[in-house]
């Protein structure tokens, strides 16, 4: 299995999530300005779309968007219980956690480190950072991980 990342870019939670799942994977830098490895392969072969993260199964085939990455593999290792079972209501869950984290958190930084947005642009998303963030928070009041008592991917 191979983790296509750049660093800075949205590919920390899929390497976190094969770190904790135990599962042997070889991590392979992106240059995404030039869409090349660190090897020089042309990273357009593999992921046609041309951005990070990409998991690559040992069957050549591909995954791309870290939610659905981190799902798939929290499913590899169930006895790790980084997901909730398939089809439970706390796999919906969990499954809301990575939709909010996705487009509410992540997509949320991007203007801040834009030079092209303006400081009442930046200052308008911080507050609206500082909302969300405090959804976070407030469901980490009454316990220590986004889904209760237990470390998953949404983590």
């Amino acid at each position: 299995m191979k983790l296509y990342y750049s660093p800075g870019a949205c590919s920390l939670s899929p390497h976190i999530a094969l770190r904790e799942a135990g599962l042997n994977f070889e991590l392979v830098q992106v240059d995404l300005a030039s869409k090349k490895t660190a090897s020089g392969q042309d990273y357009l072969e593999i992921n046609p779309a041309g951005y990070v993260p990409c998991l690559q199964l040992d069957d050549g085939r591909t995954l791309t968007e870290g939610p659905a990455i981190v799902q798939y593999v929290a499913d590899q290792v169930p006895g790790k219980q980084l997901a909730p079972a398939n089809g439970s209501f706390e796999r919906y869950h969990l499954q809301q956690w990575l939709n909010f984290i996705s487009s509410e958190l992540h997509k949320s930084f991007s203007p801040l480190f834009n030079p092209a947005s303006s400081d009442e642009w930046k200052n308008a998303v911080r507050q609206s950072l500082n909302t969300r963030l405090g959804q976070v928070a407030r469901q980490l009041e009454h316990a220590p991980y986004l889904l209760g008592d237990q470390l998953s991917v949404a983590d």
